[in-house]
């Protein structure tokens, strides 16, 4: 059974820093580097999402906690119920020089602020008429797709090793996610650390 490791901590939000919710939100370009960060934003990340979350760690242990060439860290967030504490923890992955993607539900704040970032945003769930929405998307240009793909033909038998309970629908979903969003960083080739061009190859 292979060793699940978390490569960043699972974060608790920070405390307020003071701005509003889309103040000082630019971004695009490139992950300086080797090693790029995939943000995963969920309600209660230990609790109600962990077989989810635990579904995003197993896809990314599969994979070697790497995509193509990039050495692959994992950071999970609560992404809080409230529109400010959705901005927060938004805000914080984003303020990440790491981050190259983004897993996080279809929100009215979500979608705006990493789309205003340029950082792809991968959702689970959420309300699917923002994707589509211009007055959600100010860059003018799309960023959020939703999560493909099937989890391998071993995957409950292999979640239930490394987690000692079956796997659900989340844990399902959280594999894909992940899983997708790595097959993303790797089509980009070497370009695997340009947002943008993750971007392209997930959509």
């Amino acid at each position: 059974m292979k060793r699940i490791a978390l490569l960043a901590a699972t974060a608790a939000l920070v405390g307020g820093c003071g701005q509003s919710k889309d103040e000082g939100i630019s971004g695009g370009g490139k992950v300086i580097g080797g090693t790029v960060t995939v943000y995963s934003l969920t309600n209660d990340p230990g609790g109600v999402s962990r077989s989810f979350v635990d579904g995003e760690k197993l896809a990314l242990s599969d994979a070697g906690g790497k995509a193509g060439n990039f050495a692959v860290n994992f950071t999970s967030l609560d992404l809080g119920a409230d529109d400010d504490a959705q901005a927060e923890s938004s805000r914080r992955a984003i303020n990440d020089p790491q981050v190259i993607a983004t897993i996080a539900d279809a929100t009215r704040v979500t979608i705006p602020l990493f789309n205003a970032a340029g950082i792809l945003q991968v959702a689970p769930s959420g309300d699917p008429s923002l994707v589509e929405n211009p007055n959600a998307l100010p860059s003018g240009k799309a960023t959020v797709g939703r999560v493909e793909g099937a989890v391998p033909t071993d995957f409950a038998e292999r979640y239930e090793a490394a987690f000692k309970r079956a796997p659900d629908q989340n844990a399902e979903n959280g594999y894909r996610a992940m899983a997708a969003v790595l097959a993303a960083i790797k089509t980009a080739g070497t370009a695997g650390n340009d947002r943008t061009r993750v971007i392209d190859s997930y959509l």
